[in-house]
């Protein structure tokens, strides 16, 4: 019975690296189209620019942070059950209707108020 348990703590805990992984990979990615952007703002002097790399922050960014960062914390600190059904969910989707908005505003502003 104890050896079974181990190796469900072992198997967890592989899990959990490879779930971490692959978090960090996209979350590397993500930043690395963001500050493209940025950088596309920063040459051309494009107030578009500039929102689409935040709505694509919003999206992206933000949410695997925000996920990373709590679990994390939780596997260190007890946190209750609430947080990850309720409140990790509601900030998440906060962040993406936030990060949708403001790519929306950076198609639909016109041209000349955009300079």
């Amino acid at each position: 019975m104890r050896l079974m348990l181990q190796t469900a703590e072992a198997q967890l805990s592989s899990d959990y690296l490879l779930l971490l992984s692959v978090s960090l990979i996209s979350l590397g990615l993500a930043l690395f189209i963001v500050f493209h952007a940025y950088r596309g703002y920063q040459r051309n002097s494009s107030v578009r620019m500039l929102y689409l790399a935040c709505g694509l922050g919003l999206i992206t960014v933000v949410p695997m942070a925000l996920s990373i960062g709590v679990n994390s914390v939780g596997q260190v600190i007890e946190v209750t059950p609430r947080v990850y059904s309720f409140y990790l969910p509601v900030a998440t989707r906060v962040s993406e209707i936030a990060g949708i908005c403001t790519l929306l505003y950076s198609l639909l502003i016109t041209p000349s108020a955009a300079s």
